[in-house]
């Protein structure tokens, strides 16, 4: 497999739809907006799922992933009655997740900078939550390939390309225009698709295990 042959951005889709809230959106919102007891809880066990994930894949399987979900849900928490609708719950929280990605990879990279002189290299977490070593591996390579875009290149570029969220909710979630969101994304994909052609261990995971490698005929 060459270069030629990978793509990292997904098809092209029809014209965005707006999105509809689910029934558990729209219960949760409710739940919210009355300050009815437990929806904190409800509204963690619903998204903590795609909490873990977006950071996964933004920063890599590093041993400091829970204190980054943590603080996603504390900002969460103490913003939630600004949402103004259900369908906007996702996308809000989604925006909190990224912009404490983008604290995190500020953060690596000073102690990044510190440890280079005087602790060593980076530990990886030794339970980063997944159990083939190979995706455990190749996400690691995955994050440093990522480290290399910048903080706004990086969330467009997992959002649409990893999470495979249509332009407008990726332009929602970072409050930028569709126009920007999509030239974000591209840009973003074009600087990974280089690295990634190069390393079969990693075509080979985002191909398999995301689906974001695809073969052209």
């Amino acid at each position: 497999m060459n270069s030629a042959t990978l793509l990292l951005v997904p098809p092209v889709s029809p014209p965005a739809v707006p999105r509809l809230a689910s029934e558990v959106e729209t219960e949760l919102f409710t739940a919210i907006t009355r300050g009815l007891p437990g929806w904190q809880g409800r509204a963690y066990h619903q998204y903590q799922s795609l909490v873990r994930g977006l950071i996964v894949k933004s920063l890599g399987p590093r041993g400091d992933i829970e204190d980054v979900v943590g603080d996603v849900f504390l900002r969460f928490l103490e913003n939630a009655r600004r949402i103004r609708s259900a369908e906007g719950i996702r996308s809000y929280l989604v925006s909190i997740t990224m912009n404490s990605v983008r604290r995190e990879a500020r953060r690596r990279k000073r102690r990044a900078l510190f440890q280079r002189f005087f602790a060593g290299s980076d530990e990886m977490e030794r339970r980063p939550g997944l159990d083939d070593p190979k995706a455990k591996a190749a996400l690691i390579q995955l994050s440093r390939i990522l480290e290399e875009l910048s903080a706004n290149e990086r969330a467009a570029f997992v959002l649409r390309c990893m999470e495979g969220l249509p332009i407008a909710e990726v332009a929602e979630a970072l409050r930028i225009s569709e126009s920007t969101a999509k030239r974000r994304a591209r840009r973003a994909s074009e600087r990974v698709l280089k690295r990634v052609s190069r390393n079969a261990l990693l075509a080979d995971y985002v191909r398999d295990k995301t689906g974001l490698v695809h073969d052209e005929t």
